[in-house]
């Protein structure tokens, strides 16, 4: 008898863990806005700074005044490898009017990997391996991507595979706003 005393105490035990665990996930476990937006849209953006797979610094408040695209991505991403020859194409069109630049943040992904990666696909622009900015912008997954305003102030966030046209219609539509 003491057998199943003790199995129903533990199951109760367990029970009543697993249930106070969801009350606080509920009340308190989510820093996610309604709107499924990260915090950091709408306010400043993050310090994005550190050195490139390259070996040069890199520091986002050096781009003020234009704006910034920040790419988080993994090269065993299958939307992020999909979404790379938009990313191309943005960069180019960056390059060509002078009006952005392009940042990419290695998600979970060995630099020497990456390198070889922008070796075979193109792409020249920084990449930061910094563990500690998908945290700073609250990525979870990739591929995401941040707008950043000339004014430092981070306002579009896409969680899923982007275009270039997407990138710039952002740009062309909140230029005058920021």
């Amino acid at each position: 008898m003491a057998d199943g005393s003790n199995r129903v105490r533990w199951t109760a035990l367990a029970v009543g863990v697993v249930v106070v665990a969801l009350i606080g996930l509920f009340a308190f476990g989510t820093d996610e806005r309604l709107d499924g937006a990260s915090r950091v849209v709408g306010d400043r953006v993050p310090e994005v700074t550190g050195t490139t797979l390259d070996g040069d610094r890199y520091d986002i408040d050096n781009a003020r005044g234009q704006w910034v695209v920040v790419n988080f991505f993994a090269t065993w991403c299958g939307p992020c490898i999909n979404e790379h020859p938009e990313l191309v194409a943005f960069d180019q069109w960056a390059e060509d009017t002078g009006r952005a630049e392009l940042v990419a943040v290695v998600f979970n992904d060995p630099p020497d990997v990456v390198a070889d990666f922008f070796a075979t696909n193109g792409g020249d622009w920084p990449v930061l391996d910094e563990p500690s900015l998908p945290l700073a912008f609250q990525v979870s997954q990739v591929p995401e991507t941040f707008v950043v305003a000339p004014s430092g102030l981070v306002v579009q966030q896409f969680r899923s595979e982007i275009t270039a046209e997407a990138l710039i219609d952002v740009i062309e539509t909140t230029e005058g706003d920021n």
